[in-house]
């Protein structure tokens, strides 16, 4: 499949929100689940970009497919959890639609997010994720990323969060 991974735009918010939030639905309460339908918020915050894979060829056109999002969040942005300074970018809420997964379509979201971090000459790109999506664990593990386990975290006392990074110099 041919994907397309380009910076979101305005018109593409409620879809993305929507997208994130489903993909998400399992894992989160409800609280979060309207955080990650705000895709507004997180596109309008300083330092911080909403990537979107498309499938090939029809941007812009009618009946194109949103088939993902990820948050690509620097530093100076609000949505950084767990990276640290100005040498460190992170990215959050990667989600494929499940019927796109297994495609490229996730890793060509990661990439995007990688190749910012190169450009803006980041050390490390750094991430959060539940202990039960192995499938992203092994994206990740494909791609370079080694488990940070003295980053870990619990957002809340019933969430528990993994931490990966991926050396950049």
């Amino acid at each position: 499949m041919d994907v397309q991974v380009r910076e979101a735009r305005e018109d593409e918010l409620d879809e993305i929100g929507a997208l994130t939030a489903e993909v998400y639905e399992e894992f989160v309460g409800p609280d979060y689940l309207a955080v990650l339908r705000d895709a507004r918020s997180r596109w309008q915050a300083p330092a911080t970009t909403t990537f979107v894979a498309l499938d090939g060829g029809t941007d812009g056109l009618p009946g194109r497919q949103l088939l993902g999002a990820v948050v690509y969040a620097g530093p100076g942005s609000p949505w950084r959890d767990i990276a640290d300074g100005e040498q460190e970018a992170e990215f959050r809420m990667l989600g494929v639609l499940e019927s796109a997964r297994g495609r490229g379509v996730g890793e060509a979201l990661v990439q995007a997010c990688v190749q910012r971090a190169r450009a803006e000459g980041r050390a490390r790109l750094v991430l959060s994720t539940a202990p039960e999506l192995k499938a992203a664990h092994r994206l990740y593990e494909r791609l370079g990323f080694t488990r940070a386990e003295h980053r870990d975290w619990m957002p809340t006392s019933q969430i528990s969060l993994l931490a990966y990074e991926l050396g950049l110099v």
